[in-house]
């Protein structure tokens, strides 16, 4: 996976969201309907999964993916801004990266350069 695949990123918040839109190939959900209509009709290289998104909160959208996809989330990035530990008991289970929002942009990076 490179910087130049496209990603799917569900973030509600504009600066967020236009922070990753500057660096990186992605289409933006601002909610998690959004974000399912989005993934049943495109395919994308990853996604970042803001936790807190309204209409159907990014656990939904990250439910939604197990049952397409099953357990194979090494493409998937949780963000939080809440205890990280925390979000990564409740969403266990493949190999799902938990991010700090405040390090999106690094993180993102970094799984996309792996």
């Amino acid at each position: 996976m490179g910087r130049e695949d496209r990603i799917l990123v569900v973030e509600d918040n504009p600066a967020i969201s236009r922070a990753i839109e500057a660096a990186f190939n992605c289409d933006c959900a601002t909610d998690g309907w959004d974000a399912i209509e989005k993934l049943e009709s495109s395919d994308y290289a990853a996604i970042v999964i803001d936790a807190d998104v309204p209409c159907h909160s990014g656990y939904g959208v990250l439910t939604y993916l197990r049952e397409e996809v099953g357990e194979a989330m090494d493409h998937v990035i949780f963000m939080t801004s809440s205890d990280r530990d925390a979000v990564e008991r409740r969403v266990r289970g493949g190999h799902l990266h938990v991010i700090d929002k405040a390090d999106a942009v690094e993180a993102i990076g970094r799984m996309l350069d792996e």
